[in-house]
């Protein structure tokens, strides 16, 4: 119970996430064959057709986390192959207290808090050589710092910068390149996104790119078989547990082998439009997913369209350009017109299911668009503290009776060939033609 789990830095938080919960210990989990993911598959097909898998990356891998760690950044994979020091000496690479331990300089200091950077190191650091610092025993971890910002007797001296001390505080404890092995000292691993530091930068430039050359081998060649193995240790344990339909949600930092195993075991994906999988893609096409795949405008672990729209200007007029096609200014506001753009595209996508969050189906109509757009986002993973409190603001006899939106949402299941296989669908000629659509592409 000394290892926490959750996600390193991505597009959406450079800090990574901290979910608080333990890793799963999986080798003491196959000593009776998975038991107890096997029971619980049986019970839930009691009930259901189909699952998610939530973060199904973490049947390759898990992004584990000291305990005494408050956010997600200086974490490292589980399994992983680490950085042997034997491996790193003879690439010319020496001073591994250097790079394992907070690079802290008197200049960084004034760099990061100006004319009040001595307040800081007298309360936190102590210099253990000229115009070198290193953290007090009593603030040398981030939950430790939280505790001393928040107690300590001189407080008063920060209580209108504590976010901002808190933050450059959290700076320079991340501010390494490698990673010690806590269980063994002779064990490293790069530091995620380690060319973002001045401890990086402040190094010699045979020393940089040799910690490039490690970097890039580290997270995308040297674990792909041991990844590979360790999920078809565990999945098929799983899918053979029950006859449901599996979805693994496959978002984030995707390993080259995710994809090749879940097509050889049947899993489906998932597609959200603004966080493809392809890496030279801002947003995904969904005219050109896989039919094994569910695709979404949002779910719960991201912001509604609607929210999605109004916080990201930059990414908003891109998608105008680029998707939309048009060369006008966008709207400020996501517009029922806009909503419906991006809902038929993903009733038109090949994928084997498309879903969408009921915020977003009613955001094709101005009267259920009222309430201001954050407050429809179910989840935000990066913040530990949003719980799950979502409530409709609309009732259900208020929907029943408006007939408009129920023809808009019909109007996309018929025209999309995603309606009833035994139904003909309205407006289509005596050849059924839409009813052929729907059988030869098996959509729901």
């Amino acid at each position: 119970m000394n290892t926490a789990t959750g996600a390193p830095p991505d597009y959406f938080d450079k800090n990574g996430q901290n979910w608080g919960f333990p890793t799963y210990n999986w080798e003491e989990m196959s000593k009776d064959n998975y038991g107890w993911w096997r029971a619980r598959l049986t019970q839930m097909a009691k009930y259901f057709t189909a699952y998610r898998i939530d973060h199904i990356l973490g049947f390759f891998r898990i992004w584990e986390l000291p305990d005494h760690a408050a956010t997600g950044l200086v974490g490292k994979f589980r399994p992983s192959i680490p950085l042997s020091q034997e491996e790193l000496l003879s690439e010319g690479l020496w001073d591994f207290n250097r790079m394992s331990q907070p690079y802290i300089r008197q200049e960084i200091l004034e760099e990061k808090f100006g004319s009040f950077w001595t307040v800081i190191a007298a309360n936190f650091l102590n210099e253990y050589q000229k115009q070198c610092y290193e953290f007090k025993e009593d603030c040398n971890t981030e939950k430790k710092i939280i505790v001393k910002i928040k107690t300590s007797a001189e407080k008063s001296l920060w209580v209108e910068k504590e976010d901002n001390i808190r933050r450059g505080l959290f700076d320079l404890l991340q501010n390494i390149v490698l990673i010690r092995d806590p269980e063994d000292s002779t064990k490293f691993y790069p530091r995620f996104n380690l060319e973002d530091t001045s401890s990086f930068r402040d190094l010699d430039e045979h020393s940089k790119n040799i910690l490039r050359r490690l970097y890039y081998n580290y997270y995308f060649v040297r674990q792909e078989n041991l990844w590979r193995q360790n999920a078809l240790k565990t999945l098929p344990v799983l899918l053979n547990s029950s006859d449901m339909l599996a979805c693994g949600e496959d978002l984030g930092l995707i390993p080259a082998c995710v994809h090749p195993v879940m097509q050889e075991l049947g899993l489906i994906g998932l597609r959200i439009q603004r966080m493809p999988s392809e890496p030279n893609l801002e947003f995904g096409i969904p005219s050109q997913y896989s039919y094994m795949t569910v695709c979404a405008p949002s779910c719960h672990d991201c912001s509604t369209l609607r929210a999605w729209w109004e916080e990201d200007e930059g990414r908003r007029s891109r998608f105008y350009k680029t998707v939309v096609g048009s060369d006008e200014e966008p709207p400020s506001r996501c517009t029922p017109e806009v909503v419906h753009f991006i809902v038929q595209q993903h009733f038109d996508a090949p994928s084997m299911w498309a879903i969408f969050p009921l915020q977003d189906l009613l955001a094709l109509k101005d009267k259920y668009t009222t309430r201001p757009a954050p407050e429809e986002t179910i989840n935000d993973p990066t913040n530990p503290k949003h719980y799950w409190r979502f409530r409709v603001h609309v009732t259900l006899e208020s929907l029943l009776n408006d007939k408009d939106i129920q023809a808009t949402i019909k109007d996309l299941v018929t025209s999309s060939g995603r309606s009833f296989p035994g139904k003909k669908a309205e407006g289509a000629d005596e050849s059924g033609e839409k009813l052929s659509k729907v059988q030869l592409n098996g959509k729901a």
